[in-house]
């Protein structure tokens, strides 16, 4: 059978797959920051109360981060595309199911726990394969793959919002789910790029050589910078998510209608899109320290997250509020490819990217609930939203102690690191079996 090409760095069909992992992040992106649209849906469809609700969401979203390591295995496995096209079929689905479901329990288990596992297969392979595919255009790269987040959102909000207006609660999550199966197309463009398959080769002669298969996982879980890592991202996304959940509820106790939510949730995307970009394009210069950026934004956002309560009833604030917010929030998944890459080396990127991952998963199952805890307990919005502020500006320190940390041992690898231990001769020829492994997995699946 004919063999394609391996994609190369920076080159060519690299960036065919950065415009894939783009429309990825579009879709996963509207599930990811529109999940307060999605709680209140559930809030309508079963009347149960915030705290029990919450669970959903909380899982949906610690699925879509915990998933991390299972999506690493899978590409280390089978490669990025079926991956991609496997998570694009468990979360299709598993939203079609959850339109007809009558119970909060069964919503709970097909939309809170296998579609969370299909996104999260689908938002770790987007984001790991730019890895795969950029080294000196990484982080640019990286900024324009996340935008996508903000894109989804901010294009998909108020259109599913009418669509939940006009078709209810069955209408919205069959239509949600034939968008997410358009994620199949997108996954059968991932080809495998030479960094792909020459990383899976040399994991493959390492484990061979020392008779073990848990010396690469091990590497990476005692990283100790890594490991701040994913302490911050634990904070942050106790903050980010619990924001993320309950702010168009809590807008919308404050004068604010459904409409006006759907358009904060745009704003937010918008603003996304275009400070992911940006903040690409300026990481990219050596002169511009990838923790320092990270500390400042989420610092920037946790104060104004604590102020917000002083600022709610006011239209323009919450406007305010919904761009910082946008801007915000999704630069660390900007910067956190390079992050990892320097801390790990090429050879473990997946890995600590899926480490990480599922430290972020642990802060978006504590978030959601924590909010709808103090409130069914007594409590207000504003007392959970400054928590949430507080939470990220902590999640900012711990990374920034990551600095601290690092030794000469951590260097950012260059793609010739790789190359130097694995042949064009072993390329071609584990190439060949890796093609024939995953046409046969395809065919299986389809």
């Amino acid at each position: 059978m004919p063999i394609m090409t391996l994609t190369e760095p920076d080159k060519g069909w690299a960036w065919i797959i950065l415009v894939a992992s783009f429309v990825e992040h579009c879709i996963a992106g509207f599930s990811l920051y529109s999940i307060g649209l999605f709680h209140i849906i559930f809030l309508d469809r079963f009347g149960e109360d915030i705290t029990l609700t919450s669970w959903i969401s909380a899982f949906f979203l610690c699925l879509l981060s915990l998933t991390g390591p299972l999506a690493s295995f899978c590409i280390g496995r089978w490669g990025c595309r079926v991956t991609m096209i496997v998570g694009s079929l468990l979360l299709t689905s598993s939203v079609i199911i959850t339109a007809f479901v009558q119970h909060i329990v069964l919503a709970f288990l097909f939309f809170g726990v296998f579609a969370g596992l299909g996104v999260g297969l689908l938002y770790s392979t987007g984001y790991i394969v730019i890895a795969f595919n950029f080294e000196k255009k990484r982080n640019i790269a990286t900024g324009i793959a996340v935008a996508g987040c903000g894109i989804g959102p901010f294009v998909l909000s108020p259109i599913y919002q009418m669509i939940h207006h006009e078709y209810g609660y069955n209408g919205f999550f069959l239509l949600f789910g034939g968008l997410s199966l358009n994620a199949c197309v997108v996954g059968a463009v991932l080809r495998p790029s030479r960094l792909e398959v020459s990383s899976r080769i040399a994991r493959t002669k390492k484990r061979t050589l020392n008779k073990t298969g848990c010396e690469c996982d091990l590497t990476v879980v005692k990283n100790l910078p890594l490991f701040c890592v994913c302490i911050s991202g634990v904070f942050l996304n106790v903050g980010i998510f619990l924001v993320y959940l309950h702010f168009p509820t809590y807008a919308m106790e404050n004068s604010s209608t459904e409409v006006e939510v759907s358009w904060y949730l745009s704003i937010a995307g918008i603003s996304s899109c275009v400070g992911r970009i940006l903040l690409g394009m300026a990481t990219n210069s050596e002169d511009v320290s990838e923790d320092i950026v990270f500390f400042g934004t989420y610092s920037i956002l946790g104060g104004a997250t604590i102020l917000l309560p002083s600022f709610i009833k006011f239209h323009y604030a919450k406007i305010c509020y919904s761009i910082l917010l946008g801007v915000n929030s999704g630069s660390c998944y900007v910067v956190i490819n390079t992050i990892v890459l320097r801390l790990t080396g090429p050879n473990h990127v997946a890995q600590g990217t899926g480490y990480v991952l599922a430290y972020v998963g642990v802060g978006t199952l504590i978030g959601p609930p924590l909010a709808g805890f103090i409130i069914d307990n007594g409590g207000s919005y504003a007392e959970s939203f400054v928590i949430a502020g507080l939470s990220l500006i902590i999640g900012a320190f711990i990374e920034l102690c990551s600095v601290c940390l690092k030794t000469d041992t951590y260097k950012i690898p260059r793609t010739e690191d790789i190359n130097i231990c694995v042949t064009d001769d072993e390329i071609n020829s584990n190439f060949k079996i890796i093609i024939e492994e995953q046409t046969k997995l395809t065919l299986r699946i389809s």
